[in-house]
């Protein structure tokens, strides 16, 4: 990497804002062999639909990668590549139990953007049709760790969503317990 790569590199890395004190990684599961995203940071979208992909991201999902639909079709996903194509793969094997996913992966490729990358500045030009379907073109976004793929979504949608946590989970510690608990009468 060139003094003015790594300059670059690490001038968007101080541009990150880390939501909600967040500290973000991303790193191998050696239990999977696969990338494993969390983490949350809110950064702006410029005029032009770039915003900052944040650097251990970046590296994580290595030169190419895809743009393209969560799987619930609700926010945008980067995907690495061999994660894109397991999901296609998953679309796929359901195509041949009902034929209506059929259209459901008419859609997911639709959206989808393979041989994407960031610049040097590790900004990544997000598809006008993206933006304007999943982000209503807003100047600021989330972009979270979702186990195996980044989400990106408007930054308001993600804070209503951690006020929903709260209100459904006040007490996770007691709500894992019960599930423990009801688990265990279970096996009984």
């Amino acid at each position: 990497m060139s003094d003015e790569e790594k300059r670059a590199s690490k001038t968007a890395q101080t541009e990150a804002q880390p939501a909600s004190g967040a500290d973000m990684t991303a790193h191998q599961d050696p239990r999977e062999k696969t990338c494993q995203f969390s983490g949350a940071f809110v950064h702006g979208v410029d005029s032009k639909g770039r915003m900052i992909v944040p650097a251990n991201f970046r590296e994580a999902l290595g030169d190419k990668f895809v743009v393209a639909p969560t799987p619930d079709f609700h926010n945008i996903a980067i995907y690495p590549m061999t994660e894109w194509l397991n999901q296609q793969d998953k679309l796929e094997e359901l195509a041949e139990m009902d034929a209506r996913v059929l259209r459901l992966i008419e859609q997911f490729n639709k959206y989808s953007y393979t041989d994407c990358e960031t610049d040097q500045q590790g900004r990544l030009l997000l598809p006008q049709k993206m933006r304007a379907k999943y982000l209503d073109n807003c100047r600021e976004v989330e972009i979270s760790g979702a186990k195996k793929y980044i989400r990106i979504l408007k930054s308001e949608a993600g804070a209503e969503e951690d006020e929903t946590f709260q209100s459904e989970f006040p007490d996770p510690l007691a709500f894992l317990a019960e599930v423990q608990r009801s688990a265990r009468g279970h096996n009984d």
